[in-house]
C-alpha cells in the first residue's frame, strides 16, 4: 500500500509496526511494572481493569479479566523511548495530523485465564481516534489479539511490535485468554 488512506479494505488500517520499542526497553518496562503492588488505582499500582458500562461508569464485569498499571513522564519508565515511538506511528497516517495528544500510557497485565472479550475502543467520554497496542514480552502462551470474531490475526508478533488500529466501532477485537506465563502490553489512544 502506498499511502494509507488509498484503501477501502479494513484491514489495511490495521497495522503492524515490527520493533517500535526495542526489546530491552520492553524489559526495562516490565520490571518496573513487577515492581508495583496491587492498588485500587492504577496511578498507584496494578488496578483490577473495568469495563466502561456507560461515558461515566467504569465496573469490574466478565467482559474482561486483567490487571493495568498507568505511566506518565512522572510515573515510569522509558516514557521518552515511547513517545518517540507514537511520534513514528503519527507520520504513517497522513490524516492524524490533528490528534497530538494521547490518553495516558497503560501497561496491561494479562496473568493465566485473563482475557478481554470483543470490544471496540471507542469512548465518548475520553474520544479515542487510534489505538497504539505494544507487545512487551513473549513469555506467554494464548492471549491472541484477533480481530472481526477471529477472522484477522496476527501469527508472529515479537517483543517490541506494535498492532495499530483506528479505534472506531469498526474494529472489534478481543485478547483471547493466556494458557500459560504473563502477557504484559503497552497500550495508549490517540485523541
Amino acid at each position: 500500500m502506498t499511502k494509507m488512506a488509498d484503501s477501502t479494505d479494513l484491514k489495511d488500517y490495521v497495522q503492524v509496526y515490527q520493533n517500535l520499542l526495542a526489546p530491552e526497553t520492553c524489559e526495562q518496562i516490565i520490571e518496573w511494572a513487577e515492581q508495583q503492588g496491587e492498588a485500587e488505582s492504577p496511578w498507584d499500582g496494578w488496578e483490577v481493569a473495568k469495563t466502561a458500562v456507560s461515558n461515566d461508569v467504569n465496573i469490574v464485569t466478565t467482559d474482561r479479566k486483567c490487571h493495568y498499571t498507568m505511566m506518565n513522564e512522572h510515573r515510569g519508565v522509558c516514557v521518552d523511548n515511547i513517545n518517540n515511538a507514537i511520534k513514528h506511528v503519527q507520520k504513517s497516517y497522513p490524516y492524524l495530523h490533528k490528534c497530538t495528544e494521547h490518553t495516558g500510557i497503560q501497561i496491561m497485565r494479562y496473568q493465566v485465564g485473563h482475557y478481554f472479550k470483543e470490544h471496540i475502543d471507542a469512548y465518548t467520554a475520553g474520544p479515542r481516534t487510534l489505538t497504539l497496542d505494544i507487545k512487551l514480552n513473549d513469555k506467554f502462551e494464548g492471549g491472541a489479539l484477533t480481530f472481526w470474531q477471529d477472522k484477522h490475526q496476527f501469527r508472529y508478533l515479537c517483543t517490541g511490535d506494535a498492532v495499530v488500529f483506528p479505534s472506531s466501532f469498526l474494529y472489534p477485537h478481543e485478547v483471547h485468554p493466556v494458557t500459560k506465563g504473563v502477557r504484559y502490553q503497552c497500550i495508549m489512544w490517540m485523541q
